[in-house]
């Protein structure tokens, strides 16, 4: 211990004199103050931000200077700026002045080559009109000449009339002859045409017998379907019965409802024998690998229960009585007259054989309390499970105790149907079967009857049909005559005698419709010619005012229209072109004296120059007025700008020199250029701080104290000669080690000569080999115990550093694997075997299990803590996906199986947990354990093709 307090010692005493070291120097910095980490960064950008708000201000003040000087030389003709708008409007108009001037000689031109065309066109009409024109305004006199608009209506409307009259006229003569030679041709056939057959009475007499239908194709059709249903009734009675037919149909069968609750029963027994059978399944297999587990606990070493101890120590007792008896006891009865019995031989072998037995027994049962533990809970469980399958069996008993009173009952119901080997699903179908067969032996009779319904009306028909055949004078029906070749027969004398009616009517008809027609035709033609008497007395009043004489044809009358049409285009176009004209003279003057005015205005002197050269002098003088004007306004807002930028640089200066005194008021110091004295030494300070508490946490973790203990420790101590006193004490252990080498070979001597009192070889050679084992354990066992304890302190700080800087993955598994354990595991751990790295399982109490000490289910637990830790790493990184288990809790029990299903509605959270079972007590730890709206039943109905095994 002393060894161990210098080691401490040694190693803490530099620590703690730097850390002293330092302390003195912060102490000395007490009255720098301690400020912020980044408190020279911030005066930086203080400093930067002032300098660049001065450059700024220089800037803006010599933009300032410049602009205004550039604003005193601007000037600006305002008078043009005033006329800005008539100047504009001169400009664009200038355009239409040139286009005016280039047009008028062209205008003119044109307007004397109308006046020419007019005059041959009214030449044309009439050679003594244009003599009279040449005295006055021509427009106005070829005016007067124009006919009247009602004139050339008349004309026109007497033009197509006459045009209508002819075609007319064309076309009734035209029809009058189609008319006559088409009438001449229906007479002579209605003359040929034979006399007609009184067909009424055989058309009602087929009517009424057609009414009923095809009576021979339903008899036919009945026929046909009583054989089919025949054969089919007697097919299906055959398959599923032996009797006959009638004996079937009166049967008395069980209803279907007691079938279908026989069968519901027996399905119920198979469902809890499928049950039992599972549950025993799965309790044969709990208890294959409990044994296993007793089989491999057994392997281990040999297991000692409290039961064979005790045992062992009974016998052990009852050897001593025997012994007590026969000698100690007959000993101190030894003064009486009784014999002495004769001792067995082996008895005190057999005393010492079982007092040593017991003593091994119970020292074993010591030395692996925990594996003798674990065995008799093992057997317990083995135990538990036997009388768990005992259980079962007698299910077993009772299900086949009423399996056998359901087939007595359904025995009875098999006999009533003379069907022994029905099963009820079987039943079930037979019954509807049956029920069909009744069904259709029922339509059979009603078959029947309807046959014979339709045998007797067929008949009475037919003698119906023959009456009428016989009274229009055609052949009655014979006996071989079928009944569709009658009404076939019968059909076509109708047929023939109403064709011969219609066409005699037909003809007549059309003789009158001709007849008629041909005097419409002879009226209309009278009609016309009256009409064009009337027509020519108008013609002969108007063609006088179109200038030609009364026997002017309609077509010269169109022509003259055309020619009057002409003249009257001739004329728009003549004035026309006189009003263009006009106008193109009003757009001269006009722009002309606007221009003029303008020019006054804005004292722009003209001197003989053409007008649109003035305009375009002036619009460009705008331009330039303009231009001024712009970039005077625009050196205005530059000014107001600046002045603005100027006015935000003398602000953000000001800020930035507060900000500087605001720094060295925290700092403590009187002007803003001691900030970087001040920054340094308050930087030097932070350090000391901060390696303070470096080298205090250190001596903590170091020590694994308080740091006041580690201190008072310390305190006093000096390097040399804690370190004199550590070597010392080194000396003085290597001495005691020899010491006891010695000692132990002494006593080794010793036990050897207590042994070889026999004084045969062999205690010689067991001692030489005894001597050379001692020499060579003497040699190793320094190097052995150095190799030991290097061992464990790099174990131990590989353990440190893996619990510092062990992944998110492991760290949450352990959590997991805490929670669903109920924790009886405390984390899970990494470590090394040689060179091979190892997980394991740690207790609370620190003690580590590998995973092949574990139990099925803890290793289960393990591997699903591991799991569920990687999926929530995954769901950290990427995408949530579903996530799909199937029975993962068959090995737990359900206090971790209610810790689990907790951990999973916590993953369900983040992500869809589908979980698959079989097992329904799970939902109801489900709905103890977790809150309702964690988790959602839905139940898998189970396909129809699945037999009962497979369910």
């Amino acid at each position: 211990e002393e060894q161990r307090r210098l080691s401490r010692v040694v190693a803490h005493l530099p620590l703690v004199a730097e850390r002293e070291a330092m302390r003195q120097e912060i102490t000395a910095l007490a009255n720098v103050p301690l400020l912020p980490a980044d408190a020279q960064q911030q005066r930086i950008e203080t400093e930067e931000r002032l300098r660049a708000a001065m450059d700024n201000q220089r800037e803006a003040q010599a933009t300032l200077d410049e602009l205004r000087q550039q604003q005193s030389r601007r000037v600006v003709r305002e008078v043009l700026l005033s006329h800005a708008g008539d100047i504009e409007r001169l400009h664009h108009a200038a355009k239409d002045y040139r286009g005016t001037l280039e047009r008028l000689p062209r205008v003119e031109a044109e307007l004397e080559a109308a006046r020419q065309t007019l005059m041959a066109q009214l030449r044309a009409i009439d050679p003594t009109l244009t003599m009279a024109s040449a005295h006055g305004d021509l427009s106005e006199y070829v005016q007067t000449l124009m006919p009247l608009p009602t004139a050339r209506v008349r004309v026109q409307a007497l033009v197509e009339e006459h045009r209508v009259w002819l075609i007319q006229d064309e076309q009734y003569a035209e029809q009058e002859c189609k008319l006559r030679g088409a009438l001449q041709q229906l007479r002579q056939a209605l003359a040929t045409q034979p006399a007609a057959m009184p067909f009424q009475l055989l058309e009602t007499a087929r009517e009424q017998v057609t009414d009923q239908g095809d009576l021979a194709n339903q008899q036919a059709q009945l026929e046909r379907e009583i054989a089919e249903l025949e054969t089919t009734l007697a097919r299906e009675a055959t398959a599923l019965w032996s009797g006959t037919l009638d004996e079937l149909m009166t049967l008395r069968v069980p209803l279907l409802a007691t079938v279908n609750e026989l069968g519901d029963r027996y399905r119920q027994l198979a469902e809890n024998e499928r049950l039992l059978k599972e549950q025993d399944r799965i309790l044969q297999r709990d208890l294959g690998e409990r044994e296993r587990e007793l089989r491999g606990l057994a392997a281990a070493g040999e297991i000692v229960t409290h039961d064979q101890v005790r045992q062992a120590r009974q016998h052990r007792d009852a050897s001593w009585q025997r012994i007590r008896q026969d000698y100690i006891e007959y000993k101190n009865n030894s003064n009486q007259s009784v014999a002495l019995p004769a001792l067995e031989p082996a008895l005190p072998e057999v005393f010492e054989s079982a007092l040593r037995e017991a003593d091994r027994l119970a020292d074993l049962l010591h030395a692996d309390a925990k594996r003798a533990t674990s065995v008799e809970n093992l057997r317990q469980r083995i135990a538990d499970m036997q009388q768990a399958r005992t259980d079962l069996a007698q299910q077993f008993t009772v299900l086949a105790t009423q399996r056998s009173a359901l087939d007595a009952r359904w025995t009875v119901i098999a006999e009533s149907l003379h069907q022994t080997d029905l099963t009820p699903s079987a039943a079930i179908e037979w019954l509807q079967r049956q029920a069909l067969l009744v069904e259709r032996a029922t339509r059979l009779e009603t078959l029947r009857r309807e046959r014979r319904e339709i045998a007797a009306a067929l008949a009475a028909a037919r003698k119906t049909l023959d009456q009428a055949l016989q009274n229009c004078g055609l052949p009655g029906l014979t006996e071989d005559e079928t009944w569709s070749a009658a009404l076939s027969r019968a059909r076509t004398a109708i047929e023939q005698a109403r064709q011969t009616a219609t066409e005699r009517a037909n003809l007549t008809k059309s003789v009158n419709q001709h007849e008629t027609g041909l005097s419409e035709v002879v009226a209309k033609r009278t009609g016309l010619a009256e009409k064009h008497a009337a027509w020519q007395t108008q013609w002969n009043a108007t063609v006088a005012d179109l200038r030609l004489s009364l026997e002017a044809l309609p077509a010269e009358a169109r022509v003259r229209l055309e020619q009057w049409d002409q003249l009257s285009k001739s004329l728009g176009t003549l004035e026309t072109l006189n009003r263009e004209a006009q106008q193109e003279q009003a757009v001269r003057c006009t722009f002309e004296g606007a221009l003029a005015e303008l020019a006054r205005a804005v004292a722009e002197p003209v001197d003989g120059r053409e007008a649109d050269r003035v305009a375009i002098i002036l619009y460009e003088a705008l331009s330039v007025a303009r231009d001024a004007d712009r970039l005077r306004k625009q050196i205005e807002a530059d000014i107001q700008r600046e002045q603005q930028r100027l006015i935000q640089a003398e602000t953000a200066a000001l800020i930035q020199r507060d900000r500087l005194a605001e720094l060295a008021r925290r700092a403590g110091v009187e002007s803003p250029e001691e900030l970087a004295s001040i920054e340094d030494r308050s930087q030097h300070k932070r350090r000391l701080s901060e390696r303070v508490a470096e080298i205090e946490e250190q001596l903590v973790r170091g020590a694994a104290r308080p740091l006041a203990e580690v201190l008072a420790e310390i305190e006093g101590e000096d390097l040399a000669v804690a370190n004199a006193r550590l070597d010392e004490l080194e000396t003085t252990l290597r001495e005691y080690e020899a010491e006891v080498e010695t000692t132990h070979a002494v006593y080794l001597d010793a036990l050897r000569a207590f042994d070889a009192i026999d004084g045969g070889d062999t205690a010689a050679q067991a001692q030489q080999q005894a001597e050379e084992r001692v020499a060579r354990i003497t040699r190793q066992v320094g190097a052995y115990a150095r190799v030991r304890l290097a061992g464990a302190i790099v174990s131990r700080v590989m353990q440190t550093y893996r619990e510092q800087h062990q992944g998110p993955v492991l760290r949450r598994a352990s959590e997991i694997f805490a929670r669903i354990t109920l924790g009886s595991f405390a984390s899970v751990v990494l470590d090394y075997q040689e060179d091979r790295q190892l997980l394991l399982g740690q207790r609370p109490d620190g003690s580590r299990v590998m995973v092949t000490g574990m139990s099925q289910g803890a290793r289960d637990q393990l591997f699903l803590a591991l799991r569920i830790a990687a999926i929530e790493e995954h769901l950290r990184q990427r995408e949530a996906v579903p996530i799909a288990i199937d029975d993962l809790l068959v090995q737990f029990d359900d206090a971790r199986a209610a810790a689990t299903l907790a951990v999973l509605a916590e993953l369900a959270q983040r992500t869809q947990v589908l979980f698959f079972t079989h097992h329904a007590h799970l939902c109801e730890l489900a709905a103890a354990a977790l809150p309702a709206n964690a988790w959602r039943r839905h139940d898998l109905a189970i396909a129809p093709w699945v037999g009962n095994d497979a369910q």
